[in-house]
């Protein structure tokens, strides 16, 4: 993924779920921590074990992992995620 190519918080979602197979629930969320897409439990500041983030002025992306995840790479792609979704 490019940053020329654009995404909505739907297509992040389904960009990111497509490229681990340990995400157990993800979201966008807007500045205050509403969920604009995805798993309504993570609304809100991220609490709990395996959470990682990527968050800019503009949007949270919030996934919850299962033991088996790479974290350093799936940290990788919610910022490539966030950074596709703050170019729209």
């Amino acid at each position: 993924m490019t940053t020329a190519q654009l995404l909505t918080p739907e297509a992040a979602l389904g960009w990111l779920r497509s490229l681990s197979v340990d995400i157990r629930e993800v979201a966008v969320l807007d500045a205050s921590g509403a969920v604009v897409a995805g798993d309504a439990s993570l609304a809100g500041p991220p609490r709990g074990s395996r959470v990682l983030v990527a968050r800019s002025d503009r949007h949270w992306v919030v996934v919850r992992h299962g033991r088996k995840a790479l974290t350093g790479l799936l940290q990788a792609d919610l910022e490539a995620a966030l950074g596709a979704l703050e170019e729209g």
